[in-house]
């Protein structure tokens, strides 16, 4: 079974190298990287090297130029393999140039090869083979003292996988050099020491393989966790943005009317209305310290402003408010004055420009796994009559709603986010109805 080459036994070894090169390779072509490229090549070339005694008999010429070239070709990728695991050119910038160096001086002995069979034939080839391979030996010796002082498992792992090749390749080699008058009357063929070294260094090198590959996954982990982190925070600096120039339109505005009261010589409303208004800023103040709040808490915060605009709009208006008795308002999150700009618009380009009963409705639904709500008015509506009076007015939508819009968008994803406007225009009424809806949130 040893002395035998085509045995089911080296059949499986060679069938194994051939498989790693396959998995290397893909993994190569998978992530990019460099490391995968070099040891896939390596074992290309052991296997190319191995099934020289299986080849037909058409390539036997061919292998008796060209085998040993392979085998050497394979150690250029193997050393390559070995500078970018150990990233020598950081760690032992001096070794690395002798690598290189190494590497060349193989390309040239294997180019050599060929033409040292075919002038002097096998017996000559197989003692040029020796040395080299000799040389190849104390110089990777060596190299081992200087890479045991690289810190990290991968140099330790690595010294232990290449002593495998090195010992077993060598003992293989000597073998044959020393029975090279008597291959046939041998129990072992030589190269069966080869193969074992391969085997074991495999195993050890696909430990650390195995290990970089994992590492690679995790960092790709780590950065898509990062790249969702960095979005996330974007879009909670983005719904800062917007806040921050959305509350001092709603404090102007609210200021306008503490002077409309001053010049009209109302100082008991002027002084109720800075007292609510106080209280409304500071709990403006506090939620805008948070992304996002319970709607409980922004229904509250409305409910003031709305009894702030009552004392501004002549006349007054109702306001009424239905919940669905399904949706726990502390468990569902909206951005700060989410509500306001809607209900502001409502007032000042629905209701102010009316005559008779004004109102403004307020329904909040639980409709599947989305909150919808409905903000209604009875106010003047859209029509042309408007729009040739007022353009601005006509538009029904201002910076406050405009920038609501996109605070509720970037917070549960614009494609889960609908808002909409309706015109309402019947025999008895007029007026707008906003519609919004959006996923239910729980804020946690």
């Amino acid at each position: 079974m040893f002395s035998d080459l085509n045995s089911e036994l080296y059949s499986w070894i060679r069938g194994a190298i051939l498989l790693l090169f396959l998995i290397n390779a893909g993994l190569y072509l998978q992530n990019g990287k460099r490391l995968f490229l070099n040891y896939s090549l390596y074992l290309l070339f052991v296997f190319l090297y191995f099934i020289k005694s299986v080849v037909p008999e058409s390539f036997h010429q061919f292998y008796s130029l060209f085998g040993y070239s392979f085998l050497f070709l394979s150690f250029v990728f193997y050393i390559e393999f070995e500078r970018i695991l150990l990233t020598t050119s950081v760690n032992t910038p001096r070794w690395d140039k002798y690598f290189k160096f190494e590497q060349y001086s193989i390309v040239i002995g294997a180019s050599i090869l060929p033409f040292v069979q075919y002038l002097f034939g096998s017996h000559v080839l197989i003692t040029v083979v020796f040395i080299l391979l000799n040389l190849l030996s104390v110089f990777t010796v060596l190299t081992y003292f200087e890479i045991s002082k690289i810190k990290g498992r991968n140099a330790y792992n690595f010294i232990i996988g290449s002593s495998f090749f090195l010992i077993f390749g060598n003992w293989g080699i000597y073998y044959r050099f020393l029975n090279r008058n008597s291959i046939e009357n041998l129990l072992f063929e030589p190269v069966f020491f080869c193969y074992l070294g391969v085997m074991l260094e495999a195993f050890m090198f696909t430990y650390i393989m195995g290990n970089i590959f994992e590492q690679v996954l995790e960092k790709k982990t780590d950065l898509k966790i990062q790249y969702a982190l960095k979005q996330k925070e974007a879009a909670e600096l983005k719904m800062s943005a917007l806040q921050s120039q959305m509350n001092p339109h709603f404090i102007f505005n609210s200021l306008n009317s503490i002077n409309n009261f001053v010049l009209k010589n109302k100082k008991e409303e002027a002084s109720d209305y800075i007292t609510s208004f106080s209280k409304l800023i500071r709990r403006i103040l506090k939620n805008s310290e948070n992304s996002e709040i319970s709607l409980f808490l922004e229904l509250e915060v409305l409910d003031i402003y709305v009894d702030l605009e009552r004392k501004r709009v002549t006349g007054g208006f109702e306001f009424h408010k239905e919940i669905d008795p399904l949706l726990n308002l502390h468990e569902i999150s909206v951005p700060p004055l989410f509500l306001q700009p809607y209900i502001e618009n409502s007032i000042w380009h629905g209701l102010a420009g009316k005559e008779g009963e004004k109102r403004i409705d307020l329904t909040i639904l639980k409709k599947k796994e989305e909150v919808v709500i409905f903000i209604r008015d009875n106010g003047v509506g859209i029509n042309e009559k408007v729009k040739s009076q007022n353009k601005k007015s006509s538009k029904r939508k201002f910076f406050g709603s405009l920038a609501t819009e996109k605070r509720i968008k970037l917070l549960h994803e614009s494609s889960k986010v609908d808002i909409t406007t309706v015109n309402i225009l019947e025999k008895e009424s007029s007026g707008t109805e906003v519609c919004i809806k959006f996923p239910l949130r729980k804020d946690n």
